[in-house]
């Protein structure tokens, strides 16, 4: 749980003062930018298939802003290829959300503002030998940690623990992923109780 309240006192700290940290991050991320990919729909999966389990389809490249902005991302790289944030936007150009990536010693860390400003999540991934090997968040209304468990380099399962911050206790599922051979075929999420949720393909 260190982890947990390590990121608790974090977000409280940059919740305070939301619109000072996002300026410093992106000022910081600005003079790093190498390059930037436009998409519609998410399109790097940093986290072991996080768009297919968030129910999404890849996005597609895009070389400008489309006439319909909705659900546009700007991916802001560095000369490594590495994200230094992304710019995902809402109904129009004016709504535009802004998630910063800060790379460390075996860790993701990904700090993650809503179209208005505030401080919506920070997740944190520890990296073991190139792989993800566990997530922690804590988020606005509340927090969770995912334990991932591989066959060789291949994701078999992440174990998921979460709660909402006016809960006490936990709850516990499974995400399971599926193959034919080496294509992703179906994720399920399995519940304690036998209840099962496809997503994907969606």
């Amino acid at each position: 749980m260190g982890e947990l309240n390590y990121l608790k006192k974090k977000f409280e700290r940059i919740e305070s003062n939301s619109a000072s940290f996002m300026a410093d991050y992106l000022s910081e991320a600005l003079s790093q930018v190498s390059r930037k990919v436009i998409t519609k729909g998410p399109f790097y999966n940093i986290c072991p298939y996080e768009i297919e389990r968030a129910g999404f389809k890849k996005g597609r490249v895009l070389k400008k802003l489309p006439a319909s902005i909705k659900n546009t991302h700007v991916y802001h790289l560095d000369e490594g290829e590495r994200i230094l944030f992304v710019e995902v936007y809402g109904q129009s150009e004016n709504i535009v959300s802004k998630e910063f990536y800060k790379y460390n010693d075996g860790s993701i860390e990904r700090i993650h503002f809503t179209s208005v400003g505030k401080l919506r999540n920070i997740l944190l991934s520890e990296v073991e030998g190139g792989l993800i090997s566990r997530d922690f968040n804590w988020g606005a209304f509340g927090c969770s940690e995912s334990l991932y468990e591989y066959s060789s380099t291949q994701l078999e399962k992440i174990k998921v623990r979460q709660k909402e911050h006016s809960n006490s206790e936990f709850s516990e599922f499974e995400v399971v992923f599926e193959y034919n051979g080496d294509e992703l075929v179906r994720i399920v999420n399995v519940f304690p109780e036998g209840y099962q949720e496809q997503r994907f393909p969606c």
